[in-house]
């Protein structure tokens, strides 16, 4: 149990895995003050690949209305349908916006982000590679609109 500065208790998830990928490059920041993860060679969400596909969450921040929407899903993919999780931004999407999913490792953090995956025209859909739920205890997703950031809660990722 940790104790929060308002007298709350919470309970800490922390699942028993491996860390199959190391973070890239410097310690510096990224947006969110995480740090840069070398996703590239994390498969991208394909519903040829992807069973049972459903959201986690979504948000709209209050400064976006109703303009775009970042979801957090969830699919079975791999051999052993592991779970998967990505990062989606759509709506009345423009350049500049992005999308990108970040990830804690087993054993603690900091967050590491696989992204931004950035709009390149108005209206586009973009989504980040799948994090496979072995690799990290916790996932969630994050995006950019009109120079704002803001990211979904964490979610356990061995927690339905």
């Amino acid at each position: 149990m940790v104790r929060t500065r308002h007298g709350r208790t919470t309970t800490a998830i922390v699942a028993a895995t491996v860390l199959l990928c190391v973070p890239s490059g410097a310690a510096s920041a990224g947006p969110g003050g995480d740090r840069p993860i070398d996703c590239r060679t994390w498969p991208g969400p394909n519903p040829d690949t992807v069973k049972n596909v459903r959201p986690v969450y979504s948000l709209t921040n209050g400064k976006w209305g109703n303009e775009v929407d970042v979801t957090l899903w969830r699919g079975d993919a791999g051999p052993r349908g592991e779970w998967h999780y990505w990062a989606t931004l759509t709506g009345r999407t423009r350049p500049g916006d992005a999308v990108w999913l970040n990830v804690w490792p087993p054993g603690g953090g900091p967050w590491h982000r696989c992204g931004p995956f950035p709009v390149s025209r108005d209206g586009q859909a973009v989504s980040s590679p799948m994090a496979v739920w072995r690799d990290f205890t916790l996932v969630r997703a994050c995006g950019r609109h009109d120079d704002f950031s803001t990211c979904g809660r964490d979610k356990g990722a061995m927690v339905e």
